[in-house]
């Protein structure tokens, strides 16, 4: 497959008999996603039956809906199964309930926000009850911190460095220059797809407990109360007894949230890796029912639904029980060992030139009718990427942000943070200043301007508990 795909790509590359070429480009890369997504199917899926079954994940119950759909979805493709038609209205069904899991886990990432940002103000009061050891003096340690930052000469390595540090230093950067950094960060965007600025504006929105939408009224409400409980206290002057209990609170309330979200983090995977395999399909003939991936995920579907599957037939010995069950179904994982990585150094080299054969061979794509195809291609990139629940655009293109575009968010985005600052506490404001500025892209222009501001943020910190607690998480990223 590889060299097949890479005769493929060097024909695009090289702009050579591109009509013949692009129908077997698709097609190789509608049999690679195929058969990546059922690979990966097989692993999530057992793996999620287990979750599920050892209850140890308390949220499991809120999902039971959304987990019976996709098993119904798999009894169909897998054991029932379904004509072209047939699959196109499960590829439906399976977008309704991504956009339904999407939701509910942008509800649970604002939450996670929140609670970061209350984190971050409590993490600074601690040290006011707690014995504080001797640590380097502050010209010191801005040296140790500016040589850490630049003992790398990946700047990739570097920024991420920078990144994690100026969230944890004190914050004390004037207001005027944080909208400045803002603004500057959004005129990055200028020509590039609209999507990417939206993605933006969401992730910062976020971050600093901007965001709100109708959904935080339907789910995980019991989230609520803890956080208007949170941006009610007086962190000023909070003695030791109430810094224990919200200290607690937050604990407790972030394990929960990390409960539900890898929960439907799961999920997200398999619906993903579902409609890859069910918009690919039609591409692929599926002959061997006792393939390994096919055994696996029919196994687990069966078991999850409790119903009979002539799969347990392939077994040589009968079974006592499921557990007995569901270790003969890993017993194959052996079987498709090396398989994954051989897939991903075909698709991505397929995908390198995916975008740009979107882009310049548009007019031919359409002529030879395969616009739906390469809509359904980029799709499966963007499932495919380290984001499960990226947004698959509905079109083939995505329009450009223009300077009109950078104007009006820059503006809607700094009124809406100014204001919400200002109904906020000194201590509050400073962290989700913190929470944000280490989102945005590295704004200092030389190794003397990171220096300038590592050492200004500590000596213009007088509160020492505050100082303590960020030498020592900045120690902690450097040692």
């Amino acid at each position: 497959m590889s060299n097949s795909i890479r005769q493929c790509v060097k024909a695009l590359d090289k702009n050579k008999d591109v009509r013949q070429i692009l129908p077997d480009y698709v097609d190789k890369c509608m049999h690679m996603n195929y058969e990546d997504a059922k690979l990966k199917l097989m692993m999530h899926y057992y793996v999620y039956y287990e979750m599920v079954t050892e209850g140890i994940n308390p949220y499991i119950e809120s999902a039971r809906d959304t987990t019976d759909a996709v098993n119904e979805i798999i009894a169909d493709i897998y054991e029932r199964g379904l004509t072209k038609e047939e699959m196109s209205e499960a590829a439906d069904k399976l977008l309704k309930l991504r956009k339904n899991v999407m939701d509910k886990m942008q509800v649970l990432t604002a939450y996670v926000d929140c609670f970061v940002v209350y984190e971050y103000v409590l993490n600074r009061v601690q040290y006011r009850f707690e014995e504080m050891k001797k640590l380097p003096d502050d010209t010191e340690f801005a040296q140790d911190v500016v040589k850490f930052i630049f003992g790398s000469k990946d700047n990739v390595a570097i920024n991420d460095c920078i990144h994690g540090i100026i969230g944890q230093l004190p914050m004390r950067m004037t207001r005027s220059r944080y909208i400045d950094i803002i603004r500057n960060s959004i005129s990055v965007y200028d020509g590039s797809d609209m999507s990417s600025l939206e993605s933006f504006v969401y992730m910062f929105r976020t971050n600093a407990m901007l965001y709100k939408n109708d959904d935080m009224d339907k789910y995980f409400t019991e989230f609520i109360p803890v956080l208007d409980e949170l941006s009610k206290v007086d962190y000023e002057n909070i003695t030791k007894e109430l810094y224990d209990i919200y200290a607690e609170k937050i604990r407790n309330n972030a394990a929960k949230l990390n409960d539900v979200s890898d929960l439907y983090m799961q999920l997200g995977q398999i619906i993903n890796e579902l409609y890859i395999i069910a918009v690919s399909s039609k591409y692929n003939e599926e002959t061997d029912k006792e393939a390994a991936q096919q055994i696996v995920i029919r196994g687990i579907n069966s078991l999850f639904t409790n119903s009979e599957s002539d799969v347990w037939n392939l077994s040589e010995e009968e079974f006592e029980d499921e557990e007995a069950k569901l270790y003969w179904l890993g017993e194959y994982f052996h079987e498709i060992e090396g398989k994954q990585e051989q897939l991903s150094e075909a698709m991505n080299m397929a995908g390198a030139v995916l975008e740009e054969t979107i882009e310049a061979q548009k007019d031919i794509i359409e002529e030879i009718s395969l616009t739906q195809e390469f809509t359904y291609l980029k799709q499966m990139s963007q499932l495919n990427s380290n984001s499960i629940f990226a947004e698959i655009d509905a079109k083939i293109t995505d329009r450009k942000v223009t300077a009109d575009d950078i104007m009006r968010v820059s503006d809607e985005l700094t009124v809406e943070i100014k204001e919400y600052l200002k109904k906020n506490s000194r201590m509050v404001r400073r962290a989700i200043m913190a929470n944000t500025i280490d989102k945005l892209p590295v704004f200092f222009n030389s190794p003397q301007e990171v220096a300038d501001y590592v050492t200004m943020s500590l000596e213009q910190c007088d509160d020492e508990a505050e100082k303590y607690a960020s030498k020592q998480l900045v120690m902690e990223m450097m040692f």
